[in-house]
């Protein structure tokens, strides 16, 4: 649909990655389509009034203009503030979500024969994180390359979302009025507590881990033969299934390490390129390629708070013999290292300026 490409190019010309094709084609599906074309020109307006990372006031300027479209839903949404300008770019893209998106932002499925017909849509694209409050009081964290699915108010006797992805949840509690997340391949149940869990569609396992208080995970069995589980997890603890295998285990784990990326941190232990390349292409938008299968295999162990893309990689790049070029739209990763000389000197100059404690001449 148009609308949705709409979506996906304003997003992109927003964050300065868009493509001199892309930007024609924006301009020519948004001359075609008048109310997109006016929401543009609105945006526009806004960020180019703002375009100052120290302006204290730009999250709330942004709430005003997004109250004056009146866009449907009681849902509020917000965007993560960060010291990093990626971040404020990062909520002009989301803004743009918000401000056309009624197919995937906050949007409601009309099919009345679909049984989530009448439920809300929140759906975060890669590289975009946000959070939702709930009619109840109820708090989501979603990550990046995230969807959910929740009623615009709860009916008597129920909260019962759908989830694909990752998010953290700080639910209010309500004893009589369980909160019930459906996930692909289980279920979450809680009373009232606080708890990540991690379930998208297109990885084998899900996780959910434990902040504060309980929750109760069902696993969905494929198996005839298998027997309904209900495992309760408590704080600092996770219950993993592998759902290909059937597969439930439970284990102590860090709460706060398992919502760090609520607060712009990456946790990488133990976990070989190739995993780390879905995150970072979920939290930065950028398709990763390995040109060799080699650095696939590297294993890494670290964490970075904030961190640009570039930032990350020089780090990965000097613990392993391996070289990385990233474009507009990719990070490249090959085994031989030095294949990209120029963009590592640049990567090490800018490194050296950012650990001296004092600011150094030419930095």
């Amino acid at each position: 649909m148009n609308k949705d490409r709409i979506i996906e190019l304003m997003a992109r010309r927003l964050s300065g990655e868009a493509t001199p094709d892309e930007l024609q084609q924006l301009h020519q599906l948004l001359s075609e389509d008048e109310a997109s074309g006016e929401k543009n020109r609105v945006l526009e307006q806004f960020w180019s009034r703002h375009d100052d990372d120290a302006h204290p006031s730009v999250e709330e300027n942004l709430s005003k203009v997004l109250a004056s479209l009146d866009l449907p839903g009681t849902a509020k949404v917000v965007t993560f503030k960060s010291p990093q300008r990626r971040w404020l770019w990062g909520a002009a893209a989301a803004a743009a979500v918000i401000l056309i998106g009624a197919t995937t932002i906050l949007a409601r499925h009309r099919d009345t024969h679909d049984p989530l017909a009448s439920l809300m849509e929140k759906h975060n694209a890669k590289g975009t994180k946000s959070i939702i409050q709930l009619p109840d009081g109820s708090k989501i964290w979603l990550n990046a390359d995230s969807k959910i699915r929740y009623p615009e108010s709860f009916k008597e006797g129920s909260r019962e979302i759908y989830l694909n992805g990752e998010a953290f949840f700080d639910v209010v509690k309500n004893p009589e009025h369980p909160f019930i997340i459906h996930l692909a391949n289980g279920t979450v149940k809680v009373l009232g507590t606080s708890f990540n869990v991690r379930a998208y569609d297109n990885e084998p396992t899900v996780e959910t881990s434990v902040a504060t208080g309980r929750i109760a995970f069902i696993p969905k069995y494929r198996s005839s033969h298998k027997k309904q589980d209900t495992i309760v997890v408590a704080a600092d603890h996770k219950a993993s299934y592998v759902f290909t295998k059937e597969q439930l285990n439970t284990s102590t784990t860090s709460s706060q390490e398992d919502k760090a990326w609520t607060e712009g941190k990456l946790i990488f232990r133990g976990m070989t390129m190739e995993q780390i390349a879905v995150e970072l292409e979920r939290n930065f938008g950028k398709k990763v390629v390995f040109v060799d299968s080699t650095p696939m295999e590297y294993v890494f162990t670290g964490s970075f708070e904030n961190n640009t893309l570039d930032e990350i990689m020089y780090y990965l790049a000097r613990t392993k013999n391996f070289s990385y070029k990233i474009t507009n739209t990719e990070l490249l990763i090959a085994a031989e290292a030095g294949q990209a000389p120029q963009l590592a000197i640049h990567h090490q100059k800018r490194l050296s300026c950012i650990q001296r404690p004092q600011p150094q001449e030419g930095c």
